[in-house]
This record gives structure tokens, sequence and C-alpha cells, in this order.
């Protein structure tokens, strides 16, 4: 079963990735940078070597991946792997304990499993300064590290497959999306740690003592035992690993028992179906315009939605945790929203189709001329734009009034609008030339490639934004303190709305010649 589970994740691999080549791109580079920016974290553990806070650090790097673990798939689902999928598992006519050993060997393929491999290297390496000594302690090095490995991608299986059934549900969808976002905004915060302590820093001691007699932090804290020639400790707590690794496997065990021989109740419930209509003046003013139709229609996939208000609220998010964190940091200016506009341009502009999927062939065989294609990506800027704008302006103004640089609010401003209009601008085009579809299957966020062509593309973009704005940036280093620098909020709002109209004139009409290949894509899904 084990060679049926590996053989079968490599076929749906190689499956996905042919029926697209920007999506096989997407998959080799983000893969790539995935591989690489784990070694870069891993050499920079293993390079603490011998110092004092080595094996607090490998402690900390031990918890975050097991988090990581555990968060990732609740928010995400299996991530577009299907043979991890446990409501795919259930139907399978196969007893759960072949199950388990296959899905655990198929999960153990993969960047993730790779990437999570290195890291937890790159943290044994650092803190493993004098266990190699004695044999014993040579050991309990070594095998930390697959039993660091092997935790991670349990607990995340068993987890995802206890709560299956509670996350089918909106309130079970809509706990997840929240899960995901803390999730995000705790690892950077890790993220901060982690960059603290390698200024010279140390961890907070009760951070360090907490997470050490964490699970997580058993297979770590072990390999600082051995180090330290309490082999009996190392072993204890090795031993203990390897039985909450079995213990987990029994619970997942028994939940996919229970998926394989209950029925789902939520769908058997009646759906209640509303009538009505909507009337009066907000009936004539969405018949007037499709640009209002559609913006309405995205407002209220925002509110209804789980998938599309979590990709809303990461991105308000991002960009409100960006000046927060930098403005302790030393940047005390109003100028860091910017940086939230920036943020905010990495994530939701380039999506303007994704959340629809599919559903989009509604719009696309009604569109009759290029006036109505440019209307359409109108409706689609309108709700980011209404949302995104309040959000940075009253972020921008609490910075200023914190920091006492009120003088410099309104060029800040202006050139966050600047790169707000041009980062939608290349948005637009990401979406016409490059659009990215999401799975249909609620459990995933994104098929193999998908995501990683789709942010490289992007976050080339918004480098790309940041020099097509030079000028507006040369125009706030000369106004930078003078009496008519609030001159750079209209004339920076006006740039970043001529950026806008510029690039629809030019998008409408290849939406309104590519929609079908668009349509095309977005079914691949």
């Amino acid at each position: 079963m084990v060679g049926v589970f590996v053989g079968l994740k490599l076929a749906l691999l190689r499956s996905s990735l042919r029926r697209s080549t920007a999506r096989a791109v997407g998959f080799v580079a983000g893969s790539g940078i995935s591989v690489a920016a784990a070694c870069y974290a891993a050499v920079g553990l293993a390079a603490g070597r011998g110092e004092p806070g080595a094996a607090d650090l490998a402690v900390l790097a031990f918890a975050g991946l097991a988090v990581a673990w555990l968060a990732l798939p609740l928010s995400f689902g299996a991530g577009g792997d299907e043979s991890s999928d446990p409501t795919r598992l259930a139907v399978l006519p196969v007893r759960p304990r072949r199950l388990i050993a296959g899905a655990t060997a198929s999960a153990l393929i993969g960047p993730g499993p790779l990437c999570t491999l290195v890291i937890i290297t790159g943290a044994v390496a650092g803190a493993a300064e004098g266990a190699f000594d004695t044999l014993p302690g040579a050991a309990v090095t070594v095998l930390a590290v697959p039993l660091a490995l092997l935790l991670c991608v349990v607990a995340s299986r068993a987890v995802l497959a206890s709560f299956a059934r509670a996350l089918t549900g909106r309130r079970g969808k809509d706990a997840a999306a929240l899960g995901g976002l803390l999730t995000a905004v705790g690892g950077y915060a890790a993220y901060l740690l982690l960059t603290t302590a390698g200024s010279g820093l140390a961890l907070p001691p009760v951070v360090v003592r907490v997470l050490r007699w964490t699970p997580a932090g058993w297979p770590a804290d072990a390999v600082r035992a051995a180090a330290d020639g309490r082999t009996g400790t190392a072993l204890l707590e090795l031993a203990g690993t390897a039985a909450l690794i079995g213990l987990l496997m029994v619970w997942w065990h028994g939940s996919l028992a229970r998926l394989m021989t209950t029925t789902d109740s939520s769908t058997a419930q009646a759906v209640e179906v509303r009538g009505g209509r909507t009337a009066g003046l907000r009936a004539r003013l969405l018949t007037s315009s499709r640009a209002l139709l559609v913006a309405h229609h995205q407002f209220s996939a925002f509110a209804r939605a789980p998938r599309h208000r979590m990709t809303m609220i990461a991105a308000l998010a991002y960009a409100l945790l960006f000046p927060v964190v930098m403005v302790p940091v030393g940047m005390r200016t109003p100028y860091v929203v910017v940086g939230g506009a920036w943020v905010f341009g990495l994530t939701v502009p380039g999506v303007l189709f994704a959340l629809d999927g599919s559903a989009i062939w509604t719009n696309v065989a009604t569109l009759r001329t290029v006036a109505q294609a440019r209307a359409e990506l109108v409706g689609r800027l309108l709700p980011q734009l209404v949302v995104i704008v309040p959000w940075l302006t009253a972020v921008g103004t609490g910075v200023a009034l914190a920091t006492g640089r009120t003088g410099r609010l309104a060029a800040a401003l202006g050139v966050a609008f600047a790169l707000l209009g041009v980062t939608f601008a290349m948005g637009m085009v990401i979406s016409v030339f490059h659009p990215y579809p999401y799975p249909e299957d609620p459990w995933s966020v994104s098929a193999p490639g998908q995501s990683g062509g789709y942010h490289l593309a992007n976050f080339c973009s918004s480098v790309l934004g940041a020099v097509v704005i030079a000028p507006v940036i040369a125009a706030a280093v000369a106004l930078d303190g003078s009496a008519f620098s609030w001159l750079l909020l209209p004339l920076g709002t006006a740039y970043g709305l001529l950026a806008v109209l510029l690039t629809l004139r030019t998008m409408g009409r290849r939406l309104f010649d590519r929609a079908p290949e668009i349509l095309t894509t977005l079914r691949m899904s």
C-alpha cells in the first residue's frame, strides 16, 4: 500500500503539471525558492553551533514547524494533495491501518517535507555541540531528525482527519479561515523572534522553558540533553516522542474508521431556500451598471464565502502588520504605510477571477462589447479599492498621530495611493494573462504549481510597481519638509488613478479577446 500511495502522489503531481506549462514552471520556481529559503535558514541555525542560544533556537524552530504543520492543513486543507485528503481516503476499500501507512509515506513526498527536513537538520546541527562525543549522544542526535519530521506529518494528518467533517460547514470554514490568519501572524511573530535572537539578543527564558516541555520541543531538547551528557533524559524524551506518534496514529485510525462507517450529517440536512427579490432604488442602481452589479456580487461573495473572506482579511492584516512592526523597530514615520500598500498588492489584486473559478462562465457568456469587459474589471476592482483605501488612510493616520509626524501624512498617503494604483493596474495584467484558478474542492486553495507561478508573477509586478512610481518617490524626497508636501496626496492619487485607467483601456480589450481562454484556464482547477 505504501508503494501504491507514493505512486498515486507522483501520478497526481505529474498529471497536474502536464496540464499547464505555466503551472509546471511555477511549481519548479516555487519549490526552488522554498528549498533555497529552507537551506538559508538551516545554515543560519547550524552556524550558531557552540553559542549559548543555539539549543534555544532549535527548540523554537521545532515548535514553529509543528505549529505550521498543524494549523496550515486545517486552514487550507490538503493543499492540492488529494492522496492525503481524508474525505477521499474514506471511500477507498482499504482498512484504516493500511491507509495510514500509505498516507504517511505519500505525505513525506514534496517540497514541504523536504524544507522541513532541511530546517530540522540545520537546527539539530546547531544544537549538537558535544553530542557526537559519545555513541549514545550521536544516536540520539541522529534519531531526533526523523522523529521530529514524522511527528509533524502524523500530527498534521491525524488532526486533518479528525476535523474533516467539522470543516465542511460554513462555521467550520470560517474558523479555519481565522486560524489561517492567526497562523500567518504568529509565523511572522516567530520570524521576528528568530531574527532578534540572531542579532545577539536572548530569547525570553519563559518562552524557551515552555516550548522545551511541549511535545514539539522534546526532540530538540533531547539533542541538548545528549550534548550535556544527560543520556537518560535524552532517551526518555525520544521515547516520549515515539509514543506520541503512536497515539496520534491510533487517533488517526479512529477518525478514518468513523469517516468510513458514518454518514455526513451536514449533507442530510434540508437546505432552506429563501425567497424574495431586491426592489426599489437598489435594484435600479445595480441593473443600470454592469460594474456596480459585479461589485455587488464581489461584496456578497466576501460576506458569504469563507475562502473569499479569508483572502481579503489576510490581505488587510498584512497591510496593517507591516506598519505596526516597522514603527517599533525604528522606522517612526507615516511612510511605513507605503509598505502596507505594497504588501496588500502582493495578495489580492492579482486574483480578480480566481475566487469565482468556473462560475465565471456566466460573466463570459454575457460579454458583448469591450466596454462590458472594462466594466467587468472595474466591478472586480471597486470592492478592493473601497476597502483598502480607507484602511490605509486609517493606518497612516494612526501612525502619524503615534509618532507625532502628522506633517508627512499627506505625502505618505500620496505615495501609497500611487503604488496602490500601479499595483492594481499590474494585477489586472496578471489576472488577464495569467489567471489563477482556485480549485472547486473546498479543501484546496491551489494545485501544484499554481500558487508558485502566481506569487512569482505578483512579486515581480510589485517590484516593477516600485520602479514605476519612481517620479512620485523623487517628488516626495524633493518636497520632504516643505510647505508644499501636501501636494503629493492629490498628485499621487492622480498618478495611481491614471495607471489604472490606462491599463484598463488595454486590458478591457484583452479580456474581451481572451475571455474563452481565461474560462478554460479557470475550469482546469
